[in-house]
């Protein structure tokens, strides 16, 4: 078992040396909303933010690979009958499983995956104000800071230069976790999973190439 082991670590890393790997920046746009309370269906209104964030993409063969990103996204919902726009900033991790075609300097794209995330800060702010300011919000015991979920787009990309593509892509993603702990009883909504639809647009650099 140790041996074998061994040998998938060592072919794996053979394998790494001779990919593609692609470094790159995004940034985007995303409407977000709320799967709210199964039990008692309460309708939504959807936040929309800018997000940005880091790609790292590896190919082990020219059609298929891995991509990780690291990406800062702001997620919100409010309900209809309140004032308030609940407003969550994450950290979130991406990765994905990647296919791709090539059709000269054009390319096709699809993207599946999960992605891990940490809420960094709860803000709010009030549908009646015409100011966009977002205030604080303090986190209580009834919040869920660790999320995870399941990513799922595609796009297309074109090659400006030998190392460098531009792409756009579109990508939805639905939380399995929620945002607030059903224990508390005494809240009129207790299940609430975050949904969100993005589209970004990114520029990547190709540092290394697969061997012939």
């Amino acid at each position: 078992m140790k041996k074998i082991l061994i040998f998938t670590i060592i072919l794996f890393a053979g394998k790494c040396a001779e990919a593609q790997h692609w470094i790159g920046i995004r940034g985007g746009y995303n409407n977000s909303d709320i799967t709210a309370d199964r039990f008692n269906y309460r309708k939504t209104n959807s936040y929309s933010s800018i997000n940005y964030g880091l790609i790292y993409k590896i190919y082990i063969d020219k059609y298929t690979g891995l991509q990780a990103e690291f990406n800062n996204i702001k997620r919100g919902f409010s309900y209809k009958e309140n004032d308030t726009v609940n407003i969550r900033e994450s950290w979130e991790l991406p990765i994905l499983g990647h296919g791709r075609m090539e059709f000269g300097n054009f390319i096709v794209f699809i993207n599946g995956g999960f992605y891990l995330g940490y809420t960094q800060k709860a803000k709010y702010k009030l549908k009646s104000q015409t100011s966009a300011a977002e205030m604080p919000a303090s986190f209580t015991g009834r919040d869920v800071r660790f999320e995870f979920g399941f990513n799922l787009g595609g796009g297309i990309g074109f090659r400006i230069a030998k190392r460098i593509e531009l792409q756009t892509e579109f990508r939805y993603n639905y939380g399995l976790t929620y945002l607030y702990k059903p224990k508390y009883q005494n809240e009129r909504v207790k299940y609430i999973q975050p949904t969100s639809m993005q589209v970004s647009f990114g520029v990547l650099y190709k540092f290394a190439n697969i061997k012939k």
